[in-house]
Formats: C-alpha cells, structure tokens, sequence
C-alpha cells in the first residue's frame, strides 16, 4: 500500500521477503518444520507470518498463548497448531479443544487437570521436558513421571519436546547438553514401552547451525524474520523497515539547546528536521541489564559504549542524518543539512519489530 494513504508512522513489511525466508529454511534443515508464529508473528502479525509458512509447505504451526491458537482459527488457518505452554484456566481449555488445538502437557498434575475438563473432546498432547530452561516441564531425570504421563489414559500424546536456552553460543557447550538429557528422556519414556511420538527441540538456531539437534523436526520462529543472535549458513532478509514522518523542518542557530534538560547545544548554525520517532517507537532504546549474571551487565555497558561512538540515527535515500541532542519521547531532532527532506515526507530507522506497536503496512 502507498505511504500517502496512511497519516503518521507505519512498519513496511515485504510479504515476499517472508516466504523467501521461509522457502530458504524448510529447504536447508530438511526435515519437518513447526513454524512459530508467537509474538503476534514476531511482529509481522499472526496471519501474515503463517501464510508466509504455508507458502513454503509448512502444516504445522506453534504459538505461546492461548489467544493466538484461537486467532489463527479465527483466520481460518485449518494447519495443526500446538501450543507451547500449560492451561490452568478451565473455559479457556474448553474453546482450545473445541477447536482441536495441540496441547503442551508440563507435569502429570496438568495432564489430569485437562481430562478433568475435556468433557468429550479429544486430548492431543505434547509432552514438555526440562532440560535446563527451568521453567515449565517435566524434570528431564524424573523417568518415572514421564512414564506416569504416557500411561495416563485419554491422552493422546503425539509428541515430546524441549527447549534450548544458548543456542546461539559459540562453543556447543550448553546445547550439547541439553539435547544430550532430552534423548536421555525420551530414551527413558521408550524403555517403559511407549513411543514418544514426533521429538523436537531445535529452535530457529540450533536447527541452522547444528544439524544434530533436528531429530524429527524443528521449531522456527525469529528465523522467518530474519532476526537471529548468531551467524547461519543460510541467506535470510530483513523484512521490515519503520517509516517515521517528519513533522518539521528549522534551522538551528549557533548556541541553540535542544531536548529536556537542554544538555545538547548546537556548534553551528544547522539544518534540522523533527521526526515523529521517540522511545514510545522503541528508538534508540538500551533495555536495562538483568541483575544476574554479571557478564549481562557487562554486556549492557558494551551496548551503552557502542551507542555512544554510533548514535541512532535515521535515514534517506540511503544517507544518514545524524541525531541531534537526545531521542525523545515522540518526537526527535535530526541533522538535514544539505538534505531536501521537508515536512509530510518520511525517513527510514532501525526499530526492533517486537518493539514497534505502529500500524503495518504490506508489500
């Protein structure tokens, strides 16, 4: 759609960018893939990022929130979809089985709490194992609970699966260790006579950079949008550019301040333009270090220097027009000297789909 029939800022996302993408990972891991599509489709929206996997042959979606399974049967996507986390909420799981979603079974207590409430539906089930996420699953040691779930009568349990933590470390260290525990699983659940079912646990990591992680299928998520933490072997675009509107055009007198608590002044007379782009976008934002380990804070203080040596900035006709003073709340100062960029007209900037509630656009 035309720029012209939207007023404001608006996220351009290439539809064709995200089934090359898509095409481009089923192609290389070779085995079966679960497209996930959580995270509102990681940003591009739900319906738009699972008909991206459709394009590419893909019959099996995952999300991570009950609204998202009933949204994409809203939409009238008929494909299996699972989804990865518990229920604890009795009517929510009846309008999930009442449109034949995959559940996530995390312990033998919420395997009995579904066939509490499924009334006469059918109970199609994966089984969750922790590996070291620590967050909902069975413990990958505790055999005797994963056996206690297969044998637990009115489940049909269609597959097992886990998640990797690191995937995008260096070394294989940690990934290694925990695919090595989940095949100890499964491993434990087939020696008391059951087959497991379809085992995945590979994201969209793991599956591109380590081929032994696949097993019987992988999990894709960030991959569709080309937003990776590590480096793949394979070609994946960026699929989306956020197009801020300038709402002014001034110039800058030589002493002028700029911004809350004025701690920016100007050299030289400059030309200036005000882009509707702040923090509310999600522009030039640096998220807070969690308080454990100590290597994140370092890290975030790496991100802080690197900000500081390449400050945020925006973009026309390929040009970088630096930033004036500090990102504002919703409206930022930019240089535009020697530019013809006057007001109603847009720039390109760097802003995180994930972070970007401005309405979208497709081409």
């Amino acid at each position: 759609m035309d720029q012209k029939d939207y007023a404001g800022n608006y996220l351009e996302i290439s539809t064709a960018a995200l089934e090359r993408n898509a095409k481009a990972v089923t192609e290389y891991v070779q085995v079966p893939v679960i497209g996930v599509v959580k995270f509102d489709g990681y940003g591009v929206t739900l319906p738009v990022a699972a008909r991206a996997w459709q394009q590419a042959g893909v019959t099996m979606f995952a999300v991570s929130e009950s609204w998202e399974a009933l949204a994409l049967r809203e939409a009238g996507f008929t494909e299996r979809i699972l989804l990865l986390s518990p229920v604890a909420d009795g009517e929510i799981l009846e309008k999930l089985l009442a449109n034949n979603i995959i559940l996530t079974v995390s312990d033998l207590k919420n395997a009995m709490f579904y066939l509490e409430h499924r009334g006469a539906a059918q109970l199609r089930v994966h089984v969750k194992v922790d590996t070291g996420m620590g967050r909902f699953g069975v413990r990958w040691t505790d055999a005797e609970q994963l056996r206690a779930i297969y044998k637990t009568e009115g489940l049909q349990i269609e597959g097992i699966f886990s998640h990797f933590g690191k995937s995008f470390e260096k070394n294989y260290k940690r990934t290694a260790q925990q695919l090595d525990r989940f095949l100890k699983a499964v491993e434990a659940v087939e020696q008391g006579g059951f087959k497991p079912g379809m085992r995945h646990i590979a994201n969209s990591c793991a599956a591109l950079r380590f081929p032994e992680t696949r097993l019987d299928g992988v999990r894709i998520g960030s991959a569709l949008v080309g937003a990776l933490l590590a480096p793949v072997p394979v070609k994946l675009e960026k699929v989306h550019a956020f197009k801020a509107q300038v709402v002014a055009r001034k110039t800058l007198r030589k002493g002028d301040a700029t911004g809350y608590a004025s701690v920016c002044r100007v050299k030289k007379d400059t030309d200036a333009i005000v882009v509707a782009i702040g923090q509310e976008h999600g522009f030039g934002m640096t998220g807070a270090p969690d308080p454990y380990p100590l290597l994140d804070f370092a890290v975030y203080v790496y991100h802080l220097l690197q900000r500081y040596l390449r400050p945020p900035c925006v973009t026309v006709d390929g040009k970088k027009l630096p930033l004036i003073g500090r990102v504002g709340s919703q409206y930022t100062l930019f240089d535009a000297t020697g530019v013809e960029v006057q007001p109603g007209s847009y720039v390109t900037a760097n802003i995180s789909l994930l972070h970007c509630s401005s309405r979208r656009t497709f081409e």
